[in-house]
């Protein structure tokens, strides 16, 4: 209603300011009716705008349904089996000994039927870098942002070449540790008496490096969920540490 009052106040006016001429009339009405056209396009842009990133949308929802249906096929494939399920005490260490001679788990396959109580021990023995053993818990029923992390450093040790910035060495006790719930724990991080002792710091700045042999525990807790999922290292996982946890669906488990 005020763009029409508007415009009817501006045609007034120019009728007054012309003497009521045809040719003025005729000169505004160009004016507004090119003005018009510029607004109708410049609509029409927003529009076609718009339905490329609508179509944009589509494709990449239309990527996640795929990748979605892929993981069920997956999941389907995976052979069932009819077990009691058990408490599982799975020992993971850390190697550089493959023929990559790069940081590497041990092993790098677990598998475990749907029901198992599985507990943790991770063992690493590198003079130089520190390692985590870090998973989603995905597989317990919880968000994947939720995660279980052990943490393998020490005063002494090095974050390794790959974070930014590189090669910080550490200068106390491990931290960032997460339960099989993903809340934050005191570090389980303990260090073998070879070396400096069980209590004495890692060096990596030494001519010759001390033994600085570690090893933390935690639970994992029960697996829930069937699938396929990723544990890798925090520090390395850019150049290949990381591993599978393969959870069988199991007939024998009763959610409880």
């Amino acid at each position: 209603m005020a763009t029409v009052l508007a415009y009817k106040t501006s045609l007034l006016l120019l009728l007054a300011l012309s003497g009521g001429s045809v040719a003025g009339m005729t000169y505004y009405y160009q004016g507004q009716t090119a003005n018009m056209n510029n607004e109708v396009s410049n609509l029409g842009n927003g529009i076609t705008s718009s339905n490329g990133q609508i179509a944009n949308l589509t494709s990449q929802i239309s990527k996640l349904k795929a990748e979605i249906a892929s993981l069920n096929q997956s999941l389907q494939s995976l052979p069932q089996v009819n077990e009691v399920p058990r408490n599982v005490v799975i020992r993971v260490e850390w190697v550089n000994t493959f023929n990559s001679d790069q940081d590497r788990f041990y092993p790098e396959y677990i598998t475990v039927v749907q029901g198992d109580n599985l507990s943790l021990v991770f063992i690493s023995n590198d003079t130089s870098d520190a390692h985590t053993f870090t998973i989603s818990l995905s597989f317990r029923g919880l968000p994947p942002a939720a995660a279980f992390q052990l943490n393998n450093s020490w005063t002494g040790l090095s974050s390794g070449p790959f974070l930014t910035p590189t090669n910080t060495n550490f200068t106390g006790r491990p931290t960032g540790c997460t339960d099989q719930n993903g809340n934050s724990v005191t570090c389980s991080t303990q260090k073998a008496n070879s070396g400096t002792g069980s209590t004495g710091d890692c060096n990596n700045t030494a001519p010759i490096q001390p033994p600085c042999d570690l090893w933390s525990t935690g639970a994992l807790g029960i697996v829930t969920v069937p699938g396929v999922y990723k544990f890798f290292d925090f520090y390395h996982q850019k150049i290949g540490m990381y591993g599978w946890l393969i959870v069988l669906p199991n007939k024998g488990y009763t959610a409880g």
